[in-house]
């Protein structure tokens, strides 16, 4: 019985967190991009990496220590800390992103007010939806991600009927964030501090640095691209990188699901450890050759525009994708059982590592050199990853390994 729960949560989860991510990358961007040339949609869709880096990158960093400390709280029956972290987090956040329009040379008022706007609700819905990890209620993951997804839709209708391609992002996440406050009002006092406040925001500091370089392996290419090589050729990037991004993105509420599992655990074997690993190995490699096979029909159904332009781009990118998607399986386990100091160690080489080699590469073998160092750096982290987990949790109490 507790084997066919565990299934039927996942299930719940995998078709909740996935749905809304399908819908956008399969059918709203590709229908968005029909009504736009290859330089305004690459512009697009920097900006919509820029927001996934910071905006959802922070978010799901205060989601994951809220989710990992909640019985640290209870045990001490605390309530507070982190609506003052939210706050903060909401203004480095508006900061960020007026930095990055400014950096762009956009200076229309309404695309300012509305990007700040999407920016904001993406970080506070990605966020605040850990009230429903916390009490492991996947159906209600479900049903949330379900009311993102008909935002989602409702945003694209005002798009077709003349407004700003942000209006989709900030009806599907304010949507969804109404439904979680509807299902968990929020408590009060909003801005409460404990006694466990500095502790929890070093540790929240220290995840957050790993975050941000470890997004910036999923990112920042586009964001880099655009000033470099221009919008044209960031939309046969991001057409390459779709089937294998949008499959990494799947896989992605497997991340998830394992944290909100092991953070009630204070130990995994590494023989379970290891039975992990060759089943998500499996699973990429049966992955990737699905992803090649249907990367031609698929692509060309969506983007027959640049189709032709980025098939010769598809093997090595569904293959960083692969890789990225296997350390998503592999991080939950380094984060909750091994020094969390670890994660900006391992992200901060491969940042380094990305940045170097990848623009490095890209001047002298253009867009296929900067493939080949994502892949690169991509593999560094995983291999990183693998090796720090087994070198240095050995069992011991999860007390000792986190602080």
């Amino acid at each position: 019985m507790i084997r066919k729960s565990i299934i039927r949560q996942f299930i719940y989860n995998v078709i909740g967190t996935t749905l809304p991510t399908l819908v956008l990358q399969l059918l709203i961007l590709p229908l968005v991009a029909r009504d736009m040339d290859g330089d305004t949609y690459g512009f697009v869709l920097a900006m919509v990496a820029s927001v996934m880096m910071f905006s959802s990158g922070i978010g799901n960093v205060l989601n994951n220590i809220r989710m990992l400390s909640e019985d640290e709280y209870v045990a001490r029956k605390s309530r507070g800390d982190f609506g003052l972290l939210f706050a903060a987090n909401a203004c480095v956040i508006a900061f960020v992103t007026s930095g990055i329009l400014y950096y762009y040379g956009i200076d229309d008022v309404a695309t300012y007010f509305l990007t700040l706007l999407m920016s904001v609700l993406v970080y506070a819905k990605d966020y605040y939806i850990v009230r429903f990890w916390i009490d492991l209620d996947y159906l209600g993951i479900l049903i949330c991600n379900l009311v993102c997804t008909l935002g989602y839709a409702a945003g694209y209708g005002m798009f077709r009927l003349g407004g700003s391609w942000q209006l989709i992002y900030i009806a599907g996440n304010l949507a969804s964030l109404l439904y979680t406050i509807w299902k968990y009002p929020i408590s009060t006092p909003l801005f409460a501090r404990t006694a466990l406040f500095v502790s929890m925001t070093k540790r929240y500091c220290a995840l957050t640095a790993a975050t941000l370089l470890g997004r910036s392996l999923q990112y920042i290419d586009r964001l880099l691209l655009y000033p470099l090589l221009g919008g044209e050729d960031v939309t046969i990037y991001y057409v390459s990188t779709l089937i294998g991004k949008t499959l990494s993105m799947a896989l992605g509420p497997l991340n998830s699901f394992l944290l909100s599992q092991i953070s009630k655990k204070n130990h995994m074997s590494r023989r379970l450890f290891g039975k992990l690993m060759l089943v998500t190995a499996g699973i990429g490699f049966l992955g990737y050759w699905i992803c090649i096979i249907a990367a031609k029909p698929l692509l060309g159904l969506l983007y027959p525009q640049w189709i032709e332009r980025s098939m010769k781009y598809i093997y090595i990118t569904t293959l960083t994708a692969i890789i990225s998607a296997v350390s998503m399986v592999v991080n939950p386990m380094v984060l909750r059982f091994c020094n969390m100091n670890w994660q900006i160690l391992i992200n901060g080489i491969c940042f380094a590592v990305y940045l170097i080699v990848s623009l490095l590469l890209l001047g002298r073998f253009g867009l296929m050199g900067f493939c080949v160092g994502n892949m690169l750096a991509n593999t560094i982290a995983l291999f990183l990853m693998v090796v720090i987990y087994l070198r240095t949790y050995k069992g011991r109490n999860i007390d000792t390994c986190v602080e």
